[in-house]
């Protein structure tokens, strides 16, 4: 056991030092992720996302910028060690400057050629999920819980194609904020993964111009959820009332369009109806943007033997260059979800979100979301 600077504070939960875990589950993790995207040229979506896996000794980033038909990507790791006080893999830090209103977001010199100096600046108050509790083979394999928020951006971004300066009139975003245990990449010896219950899922944080929106949705078929968690969320600092309801949502209805015969799912559009506690409905018209960060570039579901959560040496740090338009790759890309920039019309108003969906084999509202089967295996 060792001390780290928080152990100096009033904030401990379970008779250990900071460093520990009051669980001794590998799969125990808090992570960060934060995305951001272009909602005047509509094309560019940069995700990034920093966690730790104190059982594994672990802490691990990614980076991944999106923009004309090319993802850039970055994953770094280091030993945890005596350091699990900071978010600092590499060359990408993020400090909390002021809890929930601004988050300090810097990537320096690296090897992709990606650099950034941001502010990520909270607009509405976060909403809070209910506790996720899920059981395979007699496990407790999810038991987690997290907080989701909207904002805005500012700064600089570079790439090798060039400087953005992100201003937050035209840079939207979204971050969530989980702890407690989620599954980890199977390895060898480890019993095989049963099959979801849940068919289709939809994660997606929408910021209107005065109020937020958030819902966390699985299907194991239409109209019977598995797992709803949602919210509405109004201005930082300001009391719900009438037009801010602070109410719970109850109910979340879905029609949506995708391209059909896409390599794989690709939203087009829809409606999202969610219904609150008190019986009142929002209606929102979605329209999907070409903005698009597929995740598995940061590692999610794993990428080429990186695997989020696993051991990766002291110091690790990869990249590579994607072609999102090439449709004999592409189901690679995404088959682990994406950042997808969405429009939002409410009330004759104009808002911006991200929605993260899957769409499984035997999900018999949306057959056109299902791609065709990959020519070549996955790998």
């Amino acid at each position: 056991m060792r001390l780290t600077p928080p152990d100096e504070y009033f904030h401990h939960q379970v008779s250990l030092p900071h460093s520990m875990v009051g669980s001794s589950d590998p799969s125990w993790r808090e992570r960060y992720w934060i995305s951001i995207q272009d909602v005047e040229n509509q094309d560019t979506v940069l995700t990034c996302g920093i966690g730790q896996y104190p059982n594994q000794d672990v802490q691990e980033a990614f980076v991944v910028v999106s923009e004309g038909g090319r993802q850039r990507n970055l994953r770094l790791a280091r030993e945890l060690g005596p350091r699990s006080d900071v978010m600092k893999v590499g060359p990408l830090t993020i400090d909390v400057v002021r809890p929930y209103e601004d988050l300090h977001l810097v990537l320096d010199d690296n090897p992709s050629g990606m650099t950034f100096d941001l502010h990520w600046n909270g607009t509405m108050e976060p909403v809070l999920e209910g506790r996720h509790f899920q059981v395979s083979r007699s496990r407790a394999t999810y038991d987690a819980i997290r907080y989701v928020q909207v904002g805005r951006a500012s700064g600089t971004l570079r790439t090798p194609d060039g400087e953005r300066q992100v201003r937050p009139e035209h840079w939207w975003g979204e971050r969530d904020h989980s702890w407690g245990t989620r599954p980890l990449p199977r390895t060898q010896g480890t019993p095989p993964g049963q099959r979801p219950e849940w068919r289709m899922l939809m994660f997606c944080p929408i910021q209107m111009p005065d109020f937020g929106l958030h819902f966390y949705l699985y299907e194991a078929e239409p109209g019977r959820p598995v797992h709803l968690s949602a919210g509405v969320s109004h201005p930082l600092g300001r009391a719900a009332d009438e037009a801010f309801p602070d109410e719970a949502i109850i109910g979340v209805d879905h029609d949506l369009s995708w391209v059909a015969g896409a390599p794989a799912a690709t939203l087009s559009g829809g409606t999202i109806v969610v219904t609150l506690a008190d019986g009142r409905k929002l209606d929102f018209e979605i329209r999907a943007l070409p903005g698009r960060a597929c995740l598995r570039g940061g590692g999610y579901e794993g990428w080429n033997g990186w695997f989020q959560g696993h051991w990766k040496g002291e110091e690790s740090l990869e990249h590579e260059i994607w072609d999102l338009t090439d449709d004999s790759q592409f189901y690679r890309y995404a088959k682990a979800s994406s950042d997808h920039l969405i429009e939002v019309r409410h009330g004759g108003k104009t808002g911006y979100g991200v929605m993260e969906y899957m769409v499984l084999p035997g999900y018999s509202k949306y057959p056109d979301a299902i791609p065709p089967r990959p020519a070549r295996a996955d790998r």
